[in-house]
């Protein structure tokens, strides 16, 4: 780019602390000792002001002549009164000084009530007409001000520029005059020509006798000798031959044989090679003066060999020098090098250590690298937390993952690891820890911790088992059943199973204390010592799915049929509960039976007296088990792979997500069970809320699930299996 060219950017340099706000357009008012050249002593409750040349209300606060008495110290919070009194903030509330006294206002900082109706309405940290306090406008000479840590400018009109650096004076200087043409500091001076600044650009006047602007470049004035130079000889494109050189502006024959001359007008030697002689380049007397370089002079042409401090040759014409001031936004410390901002940028400058930006709340150019602007969020930023300086991987407790949360360090475990002894590391592998297996305190006992779970342990081997239920609560042994088989005891301890029955099979169980009913394929439901002895039947209704019993009451549903109700006695009278086909799991809590439908994608309620069926949640993805205690019902929504739970009254939310095909399920004091239909994992989670643990992986064909204190047991494909809570 010419240096004589405008130039229109952001700029934002300086910030002004809101203690240093500055008149609007002009210079701060003045008394007429000073107008009429007048002085007086600086100091006193003045700072750095004229105290006999400011007004009463308007001080020198900054010190800077160049914006007057900047200051009304009747209005401006940090200088009430007098320069440099700055009214304190009480509770975080804003201060105001009103005829210099101060006060509060009811707004917490920056808020102020500017219009006076009782609301904090204005942002005085960015209202343009409420700038760091409610009576100062923020408005600025010749520039587009923004209110940010005080008036600023953003942008300087077309044709003036903010040379002094200095904000609170807007844009003071014209960039078409010769002493700052196009931009601050660049004088309007062109080589062998007198020369004149219009629009930014500085253009030739007239030439100086002998020379001529043979390369039609205003900057590089009027470069040709026309009494010297053969490829302009007396005038601007006249060349003489190879063979001649051009003297007191006429080709004449030269003696030399090119590149070489006779310079020094000493016709007996041809002692100057212009190919190379700068001060004979090209042609005699054609010296190799370029503006702001060190020139070259290389196959006669001058070139650019070194660029003086703060210029570059950005346009790559080395006709024209170093054309470029290198202090600019454009080209700050070098060609190209722009301070133009990027992300999280407010503002950007050039300064004598290169390009500054001034970035938005919450981050920071940590990096020292303008183009990517702020890149650093302090606020998570685990290199830069809180500060540039602050990396929260240096000093890190070993085996940890280091993190940022709001500006301070945090350090977690990595995946798969642990701090499970609470000294501060991380030394514990959950993958295979057999005290600590997933999670921290869970022992495999005897078993095996193999990817973060405990090895299964086969309680009873076989491919037709098909659910498990307590004995009763805090009892040895569990009951369960096999179709074809009967129905079996197991003691926990020693895994010897005792035959409650064997005359019938069982496609599921129930136990109820001293009773156990089941649901034989073929026959219907019975009923059978939990401590074995002879079978009752109950009803005859065939292919039970599966049953709940409560109180003398079981319910029960049909392949493919409804939700019926029948008195646990021989032979008792049925009852149909829910009409509607397609009933699958039920369970009983607190007066209530609820019951899975999963082809319609709903679970549903009744009270346990009378048939008063009510839909507890619709638009579920095949809800197929479900558990319930006194606050809950819980259900396996399994196209879903979702969780859900609800209160009586519902209405049903997620409970735990990304649980892809999540079947069967169960319930145990504090926690939830579920496993994978088909092939999968099987799980717990806290009811109170927090993140799934994985407790055995893989398991097939889950159908039953039950908990007691220590361990989880389920009834898979090939038998009943358990492994530690």
């Amino acid at each position: 780019m010419s240096s004589g060219r405008f130039r229109t950017r952001p700029l934002l340099r300086g910030l002004v602390a809101l203690g240093l706000l500055v008149g609007a357009c002009t210079l701060g008012a003045r008394d007429d000792a000073e107008l009429s050249g007048g002085s007086g002593g600086k100091g006193g409750s003045d700072a750095g002001g004229d105290a006999a040349a400011c007004t009463a209300t308007s001080k020198d606060c900054d010190g800077v002549a160049a914006n007057g008495c900047e200051t009304p110290i009747d209005k401006d919070p940090k200088n009430c009164g007098s320069c440099g009194n700055a009214c304190p903030s009480d509770g975080g509330k804003t201060p105001t000084c009103v005829d210099g006294k101060c006060g509060l206002s009811n707004c917490a900082a920056p808020l102020a009530d500017c219009d006076g109706d009782g609301s904090c309405e204005t942002d005085t940290s960015s209202s343009l007409d409420h700038c760091g306090f409610c009576e100062y406008a923020c408005a600025l000479t010749n520039a587009k001000a923004v209110c940010s840590n005080g008036c600023q400018i953003e942008e300087c009109n077309a044709g003036f520029e903010s040379c002094d650096g200095i904000p609170s004076n807007g844009c003071e200087t014209p960039l078409d005059t010769d002493t700052d043409c196009g931009f601050c500091g660049t004088a309007c001076s062109l080589p062998n020509a007198t020369s004149s600044c219009s629009s930014g650009t500085c253009a030739i006047t007239t030439c100086s006798t002998g020379y001529g602007d043979c390369d039609k470049l205003p900057e590089t004035g009027c470069e040709s000798n026309t009494q010297t130079d053969p490829n302009n000889c007396g005038a601007c494109g006249t060349a003489c031959t190879t063979t001649q050189v051009c003297q007191n502006g006429k080709c004449v024959v030269s003696n030399c044989a090119p590149p070489t001359a006779d310079c020094d007008a000493n016709p007996a030697n041809c002692e100057t090679n212009t190919d190379t002689s700068v001060a004979h380049c090209g042609f005699c007397n054609n010296p190799c003066t370029l503006a702001h370089a060190t020139a070259a002079c290389s196959g006669g042409k001058c070139a650019v060999a070194t660029c003086l401090a703060g210029w570059g040759n950005c346009d790559g014409n080395d006709a024209n020098g170093c054309e470029t001031q290198l202090n600019t936004t454009t080209n700050c410390k070098s060609c190209g090098d722009q301070c133009s901002g990027g992300p999280n940028v407010n503002s950007a400058s050039c300064g004598p250590s290169g390009c500054n930006v001034n970035c938005a709340a919450g981050f920071s150019n940590c990096n020292g690298v303008a183009a990517d602007g702020c890149e650093a969020q302090l606020a998570t930023d685990p290199l830069h937390c809180g500060s540039c300086t602050k990396d929260c991987t240096v000093g890190a407790p070993s085996g940890t993952q280091p993190g940022c949360a709001q500006g301070k360090c945090t350090y977690n475990c990595g995946a798969g690891t642990a701090d499970c002894d609470s000294n501060g590391s991380c030394e514990t592998n959950l993958a295979t820890s057999n005290s600590n297996c997933g999670v921290c305190g869970r022992s495999c006992g005897t078993s095996a911790c193999a990817n973060g779970t405990c090895t299964p342990e086969v309680v009873v081997s076989g491919t037709t088992l098909t659910s498990v239920d307590y004995d009763y609560p805090g009892s040895t042994s569990l009951v369960y059943g096999r179709n074809p088989g009967g129905v079996f005891r197991v003691n926990k301890s020693t895994k010897a199973v005792t035959s409650l029955t064997t005359t019938k099979s069982s496609v599921w169980l129930d136990v109820s204390g001293p009773s156990t009913y089941f649901a034989d394929p073929a026959e219907g439901i019975f009923r059978v010592a939990t401590s074995g002895g002879s079978t009752s039947q109950i009803t005859t209704t065939p292919n039970v799915v599966r049953l709940d019993e409560y109180g003398g009451d079981i319910w029960f549903t049909v392949t493919s049929g409804p939700l019926r109700r029948v008195d646990a006695a021989p032979m008792g009278a049925v009852q149909t509960w829910d009409s509607q086909l397609g009933a699958f799991m039920a369970t009983h809590e607190a007066g209530n039976v609820y019951w899975t439908m999963p082809g319609l994608g709903e679970v549903r309620r009744s009270g346990d007296n009378i048939p008063n069926k009510q839909t507890l949640a619709s638009g579920q993805g095949e809800p197929s088990y479900l558990a319930a205690d006194g606050q809950h019902v819980y259900w396996t929504a399994t196209t879903d792979g979702v969780i859900r739970r609800a209160t009586t009254a519902g209405p049903a939310t997620d409970f735990v997500t990304g649980q892809p095909s999540a079947y069967a399920l169960a319930e145990r004091d504090a926690n939830i069970y579920w496993a994978t239909k088909n092939t999968g994992s099987l799980w717990r989670a806290p009811k109170s809320g927090g993140p799934p643990v994985k407790l055995a992986e893989p398991v097939t064909g889950v159908v039953s699930i039950v908990a007691d204190p220590t361990h989880v047991y389920w009834v898979d494909s090939t038998g009943l299996k358990r492994v530690p809570q």
